[in-house]
């Protein structure tokens, strides 16, 4: 019995030891020879046991375009409540329909093209369609409005009520031009004047030429000492010089009954007028004689000392 037990108890011994230590097949089944021999760092975790994130896991949890949005400061410190605005906001979009939220003030430009394609702005601004007669709306015009209308986000049908509130306006304003003429001609005739003016001086040089200043001082005077209201001189002044035809009239005027002193007006008649009138223009011709205009424009000063030559010769004959 001893003898059957000791064998039996040691063969298995004897037989197994060579086999773990040299085996040349052992690398090949062992499955840790697998392993590689430099081990690989354990995964961080920024949760801590107790569920709550631990301190800075947005700037590296959190996409770094992403870390402004405010939404992160209201979910928390711990998964519990991130999993929960997770599915608060699920409830929202689900009952909105399109998922489609109001972009805020820091929305970027994507954002709100998502959000005005979902209400139904055109893709393009010349997608819009503007009903406004051309005279009322030039083609350059039109596209800029198109251009202000597609960054609004505004839909076809917001623009459609714009186009017909300022179609609204400016039938109001034409209305009231019709009925009210005198007012808008008081608010523009200030800013027409001067516009006025200038044209008619232009015509007036280029119809007169050099004899404009004698002219011009002519049909001034003409109005000087036939109008005795100041408030209706200046008037009668301004509208002169803002139409060639009249102030050419009142010069070949006075100088017809005034200068050759055979005209009814005493006043204007008066020898001694003449005299003052004519002198001052030769005088003012004489400042304009000078050796350097005789150089540079010989047919200015050669018309110029004909008209002195005449103005002499009406003195003398007066």
């Amino acid at each position: 019995m001893s003898d059957t037990v000791t064998d039996t108890g040691t063969a298995p011994a004897t037989t197994t030891q060579p086999d773990i230590t040299s085996s040349p097949s052992t690398s090949q089944t062992t499955p840790a020879a697998a392993v590689p021999t430099t081990p690989t760092a354990a995964p961080v975790s920024w949760v801590n046991p107790d569920g709550t994130l631990k301190e800075g896991w947005k700037n590296t949890l959190v996409p770094e375009d992403f870390r402004g949005k405010r939404v992160y400061d209201a979910v928390g410190n711990d998964v519990a409540s991130l999993l929960r605005h997770i599915g608060h906001q699920d409830s929202v979009i689900g009952k909105q329909g399109k998922g489609i939220f109001v972009p805020g003030p820091e929305a970027s430009q994507t954002e709100k093209d998502i959000f005005y394609k979902a209400l139904g702005r055109p893709d393009k601004p010349e997608e819009y369609k503007i009903d406004i007669p051309k005279e009322a709306m030039d083609e350059t015009l039109a596209v800029e409005a198109k251009t202000i209308f597609h960054k609004a986000g505004l839909t076809q049908s917001q623009v459609d009520a714009v186009i017909a509130l300022d179609k609204a306006r400016m039938e109001a304003s034409a209305k009231d031009l019709e009925d009210n003429p005198v007012k808008y001609f008081e608010e523009l005739l200030p800013k027409v004047q001067p516009i006025y003016a200038k044209a008619a001086e232009d015509e007036l040089r280029q119809r007169w030429g050099d004899a404009y200043d004698a002219r011009i001082h002519l049909a001034n005077r003409a109005i000087e000492e036939n109008i005795s209201n100041a408030e209706d001189k200046q008037l009668i002044l301004s509208r002169a010089g803002n139409d060639p035809l009249v102030a050419d009239l009142l010069a070949t005027m006075m100088q017809k009954y005034a200068v050759s002193s055979t005209g009814p007006n005493t006043t204007v008649g008066n020898p001694t007028n003449v005299a003052k009138n004519l002198q001052q223009r030769i005088e003012d011709i004489n400042s304009q004689l000078t050796p350097d205009l005789k150089r540079a424009n010989r047919d200015r000063y050669d018309r110029l000392l004909n008209e002195k030559t005449r103005l002499y010769e009406q003195g003398f004959s007066g």
